[in-house]
């Protein structure tokens, strides 16, 4: 109702209405320039170097791996000048850009969870060792969403995706021309001998890898028909076949199918909603389910040929927290430290000595940076990109949001049974942080209604 004066005439009222539609001003510019084309090149270098790494098809040992964890310290100074180089490339870019941003960083909990990560190096067993861990990470996002802001998110998908696509050919074509692309019989781990793993250090990592290229490449397909997106989406599922990576596989196939789920939901709030609830309900009722079998769980997991031994492992760093609640070991800081790492006070099998990881992210990042660090992940990763699949899908950008939610879920659904949140420069962290930040990118992207005022006539004002 419109107040009356006291000399009886009404006044102007005023209401609030939707006025159409606005897309953020970072979207603006055709994004054609030189500048944005050598960012993305550089980017996909920057891919490429991380999934081939230094030493492809090198054959290792057990001992040798858990040695290269150990030293994977941030101390490796062709690393260091690598990533320090194509920061400042992207910076340099950056500088000389004439067009607008198409990205401008607003995800905050991330860069809060680093400064956090940052303070729990200081009462680590080795500070320094936890610190250049900690500044690996830092240049590894930092690289990944100067990109996004430079090329913004179809190209850095585009980039991802092509990356992921030359890493399958390698690996194929690996396979008949060197006997390292396989585990070879000299394995101390007999689990792993016979499985394929083309130029990766390990069939776990082909494993992950060729399983996000098969669900990037299956959806690409879906989106676009076009047959040859069809056939690397084949030999990535038959090359997961290949690894004999049961996690993997196992993922691999639902996660193609909740993605062409969410995507026919596209337009439907409340049953994408239904869906996420589903996933939810999924990841706690894995824990439901190992509470009630345990003892079943256990004598299978807890086999060191049977899963790694998981259920083994995760009892160590589940000993340190009970009697260290509170701050963590410090990040980075728990395994593979040298002498006095923290886990070796707990280790109950001989076996875990070679053991470089608590093989579940989230028990990863709890036990070196504390229920604080853990809970700032799980708002970072889990809480906030949830609600960016939630409201942020479109008919429009369903070709960015569907692959980048596959991928979201499975690194969510992965970090149950091994680590690759924050886990150095390793590919599958570097795969989710580009799939979360084109998710952040779409979904800021997203038009959204302009409220206005508008005045109401007298004949308005008197019957509203």
């Amino acid at each position: 109702m419109a107040a009356r004066p006291a000399g009886g005439r009404l006044t102007m009222a005023t209401s609030w209405h939707r006025g159409g539609f606005a897309a953020p001003a970072t979207q603006s510019g055709s994004g054609s320039s030189k500048l944005v084309w050598v960012a993305q090149v550089f980017y996909f270098v920057f891919l490429m170097m991380v999934f081939i790494g230094q030493q492809p098809f090198a054959s290792r040992t057990q001992e040798e791996l858990v040695a290269m964890a150990e030293a994977n310290d941030g101390s490796d100074l062709f690393k260091q000048a690598l990533f320090i180089g194509f920061a400042l490339l992207l910076t340099a870019v950056q500088v000389m850009r004439k067009e607008p941003l198409k990205y401008r960083f607003t995800f905050w909990p991330l860069a809060i969870m680093l400064v956090w990560f940052f303070i729990t190096c200081t009462w680590g067993v080795a500070p320094f060792v936890s610190f250049k861990r900690a500044m690996q990470q830092l240049i590894v996002i930092y690289i990944t969403f100067c990109a996004l802001s430079l090329i913004g998110p179809e190209r850095l998908f585009n980039a991802l995706r092509a990356a992921l696509i030359v890493s399958l050919v390698i690996c194929w074509v690996s396979l008949p021309l060197t006997p390292a692309a396989v585990h070879p019989p000299t394995e101390s781990d007999k689990a792993l001998i016979g499985a394929w793993r083309g130029f990766f250090f390990h069939k776990n990592i082909a494993g992950a890898v060729m399983a996000l290229c098969f669900i990037v490449c299956g959806n690409s397909w879906i989106d676009r028909r076009k047959w040859y997106y069809a056939l690397f989406a084949l030999m990535a599922f038959v090359f997961v076949i290949g690894t004999k990576s049961k996690t993997s596989l196992a993922l691999c196939v639902g996660m193609l199918a909740i993605s062409n789920i969410y995507r026919a939901l596209s337009d439907n709030t409340q049953k994408r909603a239904i869906l996420l609830l589903m996933l939810g309900f999924g990841m706690v009722g894995f824990l439901g389910l190992y509470i009630a079998y345990q003892p079943t769980i256990e004598r299978l997991f807890a086999d060191p040929t049977s899963f790694t031994g998981r259920v083994s492992i995760w009892q160590v760093p589940l000993d340190y927290l009970a009697d260290h609640p509170y701050l963590g070991a410090g990040f980075g800081g728990f395994w593979q430290v040298g002498a006095n790492s923290p886990a070796f006070d707990y280790l109950n099998q001989q076996f875990q000595m070679l053991t470089a990881h608590s093989h579940d992210g989230y028990l990863e990042i709890w036990v070196t940076t504390g229920p604080l660090g853990l809970a700032l992940l799980l708002i970072s990763f889990l809480v906030l990109p949830a609600y960016w699949f939630l409201t942020g899908s479109t008919k429009e950008n369903q070709t960015l949001m569907v692959p980048a939610f596959a991928i979201w879920v499975f690194v969510m659904y992965q970090n149950l049974l091994e680590t690759s949140f924050f886990d150095k420069d390793r590919q599958v962290w570097v795969i989710f942080l580009a799939a979360v930040a084109t998710a952040h990118a779409t979904f800021k992207a997203k038009p959204r209604p302009i409220w206005s005022r508008r005045h109401l006539n007298q004949a308005e004002t008197v019957n509203g």
